[in-house]
């Protein structure tokens, strides 16, 4: 068994900037884009080349899949086309490979040849997540990007789609011949749906008999600039059909960070779901304050690529919802103060991610503090809004979608689910403490108070896990002391408690009930962070979207592993 590998940053691309209009690669003896004109060349050899806009008209949800995203220009010309021919209510999802993906600054420097393109090109830098591995999804309005960070073998393995058209935009077979192969030509293919059209600008032999044994009809067209061809491919077939916003409304038990999670992807969408909240179950999300930071792991696996995933995807998913923004993260002790060090070492977020604090400790800068309260009213006005008990589980053809929190005891007895209680406490300002700090517990400023927590104890069977106990306050307050060296008076302001929901290998559960109920549940103390991707894969699925996530997440997390 080969020794794991350890989880960094993806590779930069080796560039020139010496050529002018263009950065080239040296390593593969290519351009990024034409001297000829770069966008011309998007709009003649991909978009033209796949039939666009023409194809998506056709449709609610078009997906385009492309090999090579480099410099982002073939997405940005494809968003701008969108925007001005796209079809009523219609949504687009743009899925992008690239193996050396740029910094921030790299990519702005190489958008910044397109003075047209620079509100758009403004718009990505502001969510655009570095080089860190995996899959990452961004939004704008109708129009969703998800950036698969790999090497082409893997990336496309990850792949949960049925593009409608693929842009293949590598550098040329003669220098990159991985990302033309044969088996790679037979993958595009399971990932299309019939009717998807595909474009290139290479005409090499390899790549047509590749693609035609892939099942494609292959044509060489008339190239674009000093290019003598270009290609085109159809595969053959009926085009599928696609879900509508038009079926049953979707109904969402629960009103905890999952449930609300849910309720956001589905507006997004444009679809406005029925949400059902038990009047007497507290969850967290009804806190002052909760800490949206990354749980870390120093090997590469599919979860370990999740969980960073996953924090990027949390802090836009809260914009406008922010308390504080900073977060230091201190050891418990020794081992886990070494193993922070590795981590800054590995190095598994851009810079301006993760750094070390004065103390010693890991600081995060874009690691949020939000307001959970808020967000929940917010979201709640804009649903289908009911306070009652659920007895049992609604059957009928309305798609239901659970994620009731500790609710879930009730609703389904027999899954094998852990439950613990964990409760906020309140304390006087400390003059010599400021920001939010981490330490196994947390401790922030909130509204001129300190809010310390939380505790983690297994749920005792037949106790009201709501009941405040004063040995968790106490306990709470002695933890912050010990930490951070200060001494907590207590607050008059009531505590807090709340059910967490775990599993036995603490990943989350997502899947579907024997009736075809789908499920959001086991998010522990990480829910604020998790649900959101998880809810958004969720959905994808549910609407036959492009998956946010990796295949492997999805089949990792899959509640079915509780039964085996």
């Amino acid at each position: 068994m080969p020794a794991p590998r350890p989880l960094t940053l993806c590779p930069p691309p080796n560039l020139d900037w010496s050529r002018p209009g263009t950065p080239a690669a040296p390593d593969f003896g290519d351009i990024y884009f034409s001297t000829d004109g770069g966008l011309d060349e998007t709009r003649t050899v991909f978009l033209g080349g796949c039939g666009l806009p023409k194809g998506w008209q056709e449709t609610k949800c078009f997906t385009i899949a492309e090999l090579g995203f480099g410099s982002g220009l073939n997405f940005l010309a494809t968003w701008q086309l969108w925007e001005k021919t796209k079809p009523k209510d219609g949504r687009l999802h743009f899925v992008s490979v690239e193996k050396y993906p740029f910094d921030k600054d790299t990519l702005s420097q190489a958008l910044s040849a397109w003075p047209e393109l620079a509100g758009k090109a403004e718009t990505l830098l502001k969510q655009w997540p570095g080089r860190v591995r995996g899959l990452h999804r961004l939004h704008f309005g109708d129009v969703s990007l998800t950036l698969v960070h790999d090497d082409i073998v893997p990336a496309l393995e990850s792949m949960n789609m049925q593009a409608n058209a693929w842009f293949l935009d590598g550098f040329s077979p003669s220098k990159n011949p991985d990302m033309w192969s044969a088996d790679v030509m037979n993958k595009l293919a399971s990932l299309s749906a019939a009717g998807a059209r595909l474009a290139s600008f290479t005409v090499a032999g390899s790549v047509r008999r590749a693609l035609t044994d892939a099942g494609f009809d292959v044509e060489r067209k008339e190239g674009f600039g000093r290019k003598r061809h270009r290609l085109e491919a159809y595969l053959p077939g009926l085009g599928r059909g696609f879900p509508k916003n038009d079926s049953p409304q979707p109904m969402i038990i629960g009103a905890g960070i999952g449930g609300l999670s849910l309720a956001q992807g589905f507006i997004r969408r444009g679809i406005v779901p029925k949400v059902i909240e038990d009047p007497d179950h507290i969850a967290a999300s009804g806190n002052a304050a909760a800490l949206i930071k990354p749980r870390f792991d120093l090997q590469d696996r599919p979860e370990s690529r999740f969980f960073l995933s996953s924090y990027l995807y949390a802090l836009e998913f809260y914009q406008g919802f922010s308390l504080t923004q900073g977060v230091e993260h201190r050891g418990k002790n020794k081992k886990e103060k070494a193993r922070y060090l590795k981590l800054l070492s590995q190095n598994p977020l851009p810079d301006d991610h993760i750094t070390e604090s004065a103390n010693g400790a890991l600081f995060l800068p874009q690691a949020l503090a939000i307001d959970p309260l808020g967000f929940k009213q917010s979201i709640l006005s804009n649903v289908d809004y009911e306070a009652k008990k659920l007895e049992e589980l609604p059957v009928g053809r309305t798609p239901v979608f659970l994620a009731p929190g500790y609710g879930i005891h009730a609703l389904l007895p027999d899954w094998p689910l852990r439950y613990s209680r964990g409760q906020l406490s309140w304390a006087q300002s400390h003059s010599d403490f400021q920001g939010a700090v981490s330490y196994g517990g947390y401790a922030l400023n909130v509204k001129d108070e300190l809010l310390i927590g939380a505790t983690h104890d297994r749920l005792v069977p037949a106790e009201n896990p709501f009941d405040l106990k004063d040995e968790n306050d106490r306990k709470n307050l002695e933890q912050f002391e010990t930490h951070l060296g200060l001494k907590p008076n207590p607050s008059e302001t009531p505590s807090r408690a709340s059910v967490r929901v775990t599993t036995s290998d603490t990943l989350p559960a997502i899947g579907k009930t024997r009736t075809g109920i789908r499920v959001l549940t086991g998010l522990g103390s990480r829910g604020f962070v998790f649900a959101p991707l998880l809810a958004e894969a969720i959905i994808s699925d549910y609407l036959g979207e492009p998956l946010p996530i990796e295949q492997r997440v999805w089949e990792k997390f899959s509640a079915s592993r509780l039964f085996n």
